[in-house]
């Protein structure tokens, strides 16, 4: 299931990272909203994360460290493992595609430091855009330019209010279009029950087919693996057996038994059916993230952008999932928003000596300098 071939060491660490943040994600996702549906990209957010760490330091450094699962590994290896992930979907079939894009949204007058910038530029291939944050148009051309990266599946990730005061927007965008190896027939699709987690049922739509599959059973799962043009690329469906608990199934579904039933799998001859599905997913990862590295990873220690004092405000991030007779369309995009340190508000009281100084800001010349020690002396 997923299990890969042989590949750098360093590419492996970076997959099961992601892999274990995705499930980590997704296990404090349907806690914090049970009953509904979740779908995301931990791939996505990966990327998206990978290139703010790059501006990261000292203990913000070593918390997204954590939360991205990466201890192990310099930033070059990172970096280096990254850019060789995002060829995947160079090395696919015609009938797989997958598309990766980054982009870096910087507030006009703000350059970073050119170290950061290099880096994002040759790992992550991300594009560098000037922009005026406080004009409400900026985010139509953000989320044009998102659009466009995903298939039009995704249109509206940011708003005027969420970028107003942004110094940097940070974006990762995933678009994936899978053609079934062996596609279902339409004629076979019909109206089934489909049970809900609350005992109800609903009729839907449900595609069906017989054949030979990759499968496995245990007293409390079944498990197939539908592929996608020439095998490369499959789905996994996991599903609970009729008696199990959903709660009980949703706690094991951990990384460790993800690679322990991987090795399960066994070609049989069977039927699937399978619901026609499609839905959209929004929310906001910076606090599940948090929960995830145990410290808080908004940090202000992001002075490797050379932008100023710099913190996390959120981590927008939206999916698009359609699951038909034909195959799997899917996009994701994640956006790090970062603000001033100052945005937060704070309150400084000049009570005690302090310094001073004039300074022209086009050539850097200080006109004027001193320490004032006693205020009330004249």
């Amino acid at each position: 299931m997923c299990a890969g071939a042989d590949i750098h060491p360093h590419v492996r660490t970076l997959i099961n990272a992601s892999n274990d943040l995705g499930f980590k994600l997704l296990s404090r996702l349907l806690g914090a909203d049970p009953g509904q549906n979740v779908f995301i990209s931990s791939f996505s957010v990966a990327l998206a994360l990978a290139m703010t760490y790059n501006g990261a330091e000292g203990e913000t450094k070593e918390a997204m460290a954590r939360v991205l699962g990466v201890e192990s590994l310099s930033l070059n290896e990172l970096n280096e493992a990254n850019a060789a992930l995002m060829s995947l979907g160079q090395e696919l079939d015609r009938d797989v595609h997958v598309d990766i894009a980054n982009s870096i949204w910087v507030r006009q007058g703000v350059q970073p430091g050119a170290g950061f910038t290099t880096r994002i530029e040759d790992y992550y291939d991300g594009k560098f855009a000037s922009v005026n944050f406080k004009d409400p148009a900026t985010a139509d051309v953000i989320n044009r330019w998102v659009a466009s990266q995903t298939h039009g599946r995704i249109d509206q990730l940011v708003t005027p209010a969420l970028i107003e005061l942004a110094i940097l927007v940070l974006i990762n965008a995933i678009a994936f279009k899978g053609i079934w190896t062996s596609q279902f027939d339409d004629r076979q699709t019909e109206m089934r029950p489909f049970a809900l987690a609350d005992g109800s049922s609903k009729q839907h739509p449900m595609m069906s087919q017989q054949g030979w599959y990759d499968y496995f059973e245990t007293e409390s799962l079944q498990g197939i693996r539908l592929p996608y043009g020439d095998g490369q690329v499959h789905m996994v469906v996991l599903m609970p057996q009729p008696h199990a608990l959903l709660e009980d199934f949703q706690k094991d579904l951990t990384t460790e038994n993800w690679r322990r039933w991987s090795r399960r799998f066994v070609e049989m001859e069977g039927q699937v059916v399978l619901p026609r599905f499609r839905m959209a997913y929004e929310t906001d990862l910076l606090p599940v993230l948090e929960e995830v590295g145990g410290q808080a990873i908004a940090g202000t220690d992001f002075l490797g952008m050379e932008a100023g004092p710099l913190f996390i405000s959120k981590v927008i991030h939206k999916t698009f999932v359609e699951v038909d007779e034909e195959g799997t369309e899917a996009a994701a995009a994640t956006a790090v928003v970062m603000l001033r340190s100052a945005a937060r508000r704070f309150r400084m009281v000049v009570d005690r000596p302090f310094f001073c100084a004039v300074c022209d800001d086009t050539t850097g010349l200080l006109l004027f300098m001193g320490w004032i020690l006693d205020p009330t002396s004249s």
